[in-house]
């Protein structure tokens, strides 16, 4: 009988070694293999028995089970970790491919194309009668506008780029928890049935969830029941027992740029905003509305700071030659309604008589919106009661007023203008309310905003046109000296700077983000390195202690071997007595 149970220990004690050999074998086979969890083998003191004389005997040993080597909270830090690493990682792979759209270290660069056509009014100045270089600065100002227009739809491109991407990453994140979702039903059914961890099962639904992590951050808890994981996204819950959300991509409601609407992931019916703090979507969502959302929005306020500035100097102005018909930029649905933005001033045409060389000014006033309207009796008052200011027929009716120019709106809302004989030109002069720039009358730059920005026609056509005249038709230079200006001279509206100056901030803002965010990413990419480095220590598989293990279960084999032989002759030994 004691030989019997002698037999049974060394049976229990040799299966023990040769699962053991096998574990050791497995961690060796997968120690390069991404995210694996080495597997521990558990033994534990069989239950002793109480043999006929009253002694207490142990039975062996026995396999308690085969466990991953983990620990769960440094696991969780690293996703965490990882999902930081990689919103900042994000953030910075877009800053860098916007430094390189900016071009800002060569020649080819906005900066430069500003810059030149400034400089390009200056080679005006010293040549005020030759039409050459005034056409020179009307292709300097298409290339400036140009450069603005494609800059603002290369960022626009990016922007849907992220969209994209956003896209893509809602595909993947359902891709997963589908998986996590299958992959905790087999870890309940396993664990369930051998009461032993599925730790093939367990290190797949591992690296899933920290794939999940490197998309958006999350936090789990393991059912101490079914061994299932619940994923949670912030507050939102994405996965449990019985459940799983299915992610959605919608548009984020108030964070337009232009005609750029941002994708963001939002699940339920209700399409609610998942509440998504890290991870490569967040950093989606940051590069999106922040770093290029951001430099467009103040990209366009550059281009609208531009236009109206240098319209509202260059409107006051004259050129080589006057104009005999001309239509304005802008136009109204309503030509009775007060036009908005103007200040109370006014405007100057210019009569020029051809033939005799003279000049006559004529002064049309402007009245703002708000104005109060003149009243002669209380009668009057309750009459005209409100406020009142200058439309379309006003200006068209003052300008009609005047001998040899007739102005109507036409039909589209457009102001025209035009000499009802051929011997006289007409032109403009010291407009202090802005309403030649307000309806596009003897400008220069058209559009509001980066993307739509372009130049005039009528000076493309007729650069003679270019307006760098105050006292008159090609008299002199004194508006070109004002217009040159404006690229280094400070102006109040633009916050004390130039425009070259306002340019040059927007430029370095950007860089100075870029150089932050770039520092951040390097920090988190350390720190998750460090925590990588301590899992590694704990879960990752080390080659001579594994080969250690191996030589122990192998001598623990070889030693049971060699007691099942004694025994076996031993109870020879006894059959043949």
């Amino acid at each position: 009988m004691y030989l019997f149970d002698t037999l049974h220990q060394a049976s229990y004690a040799l299966s023990a070694s040769q699962l053991g050999l096998q574990v050791s074998g497995q961690n060796l086979n997968n120690v390069e293999t991404p995210g694996y969890a080495r597997e521990s083998l558990i033994l534990e003191t069989g239950t002793s028995r109480r043999l006929g004389s009253g002694n207490v005997v142990g039975t062996g040993v026995r396999v308690a089970g085969i466990v991953q080597v983990i620990d769960n909270f440094l696991e969780e830090r690293l996703r965490n970790s990882t999902s930081n690493a990689f919103a900042t990682g994000t953030q910075e792979k877009f800053y860098t491919q916007l430094e390189a759209l900016l071009n800002e270290t060569t020649d080819t660069d906005l900066s430069s194309s500003i810059n030149a056509f400034f400089n390009s009014i200056d080679n005006v100045l010293n040549h005020p009668e030759d039409v050459a270089y005034r056409a020179m600065t009307a292709e300097a100002g298409v290339k400036l506008v140009n450069d603005i227009n494609r800059l603002d739809k290369a960022v626009a491109d990016m922007q849907r780029d992220v969209n994209q991407a956003v896209n893509d990453a809602a595909g993947e994140i359902n891709r997963l928890l589908s998986k996590i979702d299958a992959l905790n039903k087999n870890i309940t059914l396993t664990e369930t049935k051998s009461g032993s961890q599925a730790v093939g099962l367990r290190d797949e639904r591992l690296n899933a969830l920290s794939e999940l992590s490197n998309y958006i951050q999350i936090s789990t808890k393991e059912s101490s029941q079914t061994k299932g994981v619940t994923i949670y996204c912030g507050s939102d819950i994405l996965l449990t027992d019985g459940f799983k959300a299915e992610v959605k991509v919608g548009a984020a409601a108030g964070k337009t740029v232009d005609d750029v609407i941002a994708a963001q992931l939002c699940i339920g019916d209700e399409m609610s905003p998942l509440d998504v703090r890290s991870g490569f979507v967040a950093g989606l969502y940051s590069a999106h509305q922040t770093i290029l959302g951001g430099y467009r929005k103040q990209l366009n306020a550059f281009a609208g700071q531009l236009v109206q500035t240098f319209n509202e100097i260059y409107a006051s102005g004259q050129g080589l030659t006057g104009y005999s018909e001309l239509t304005s930029l802008a136009k109204t649905e309503n030509p009775d309604a007060v036009i908005e933005g103007l200040e109370n001033g006014g405007f100057y045409i210019q009569i020029y008589n051809k033939k005799t060389g003279t000049t006559t000014e004529t002064y049309i006033e402007v009245k703002a919106d708000g104005t109060p309207k003149e009243v002669e009796t209380l009668a009057d008052m309750f009459v005209a009661a409100g406020k009142s200011g200058t439309s379309y027929n006003d200006i068209a009716a003052a300008i009609n007023a005047i001998d040899g120019l007739t102005a109507t709106v036409n039909s589209v809302g457009e102001l025209e203008i035009h000499t009802d004989n051929a011997d006289i030109d007409f032109g403009f002069a010291n407009d202090t309310s802005g309403a030649l720039s307000k309806l596009g009358l003897n400008t220069f730059f058209t559009g509001t905003k980066a993307g739509s920005l372009g130049i005039n026609e009528r000076v493309l056509d007729n650069p003679a046109l270019f307006a760098v005249s105050l006292g008159g038709v090609g008299n002199d230079a004194e508006n070109g000296v004002l217009l040159a200006a404006l690229g280094t001279a400070s102006n109040s509206k633009l916050g004390g700077y130039s425009l070259v100056g306002r340019y040059d901030g927007i430029v370095s803002e950007t860089m100075l983000a870029a150089s932050s965010v770039k520092a951040a990413a390097a920090s988190d990419m350390l720190y998750t390195e460090s925590l990588q480095a301590q899992r590694d220590s704990i879960s990752g598989v080390n080659i001579d202690e594994e080969t250690i293990l191996m030589m122990m279960y192998q001598r623990m084999f070889q030693a049971n071997s060699r007691i099942v032989t004694i025994i076996d002759e031993m109870m020879a030994t006894l059959i043949a007595l």
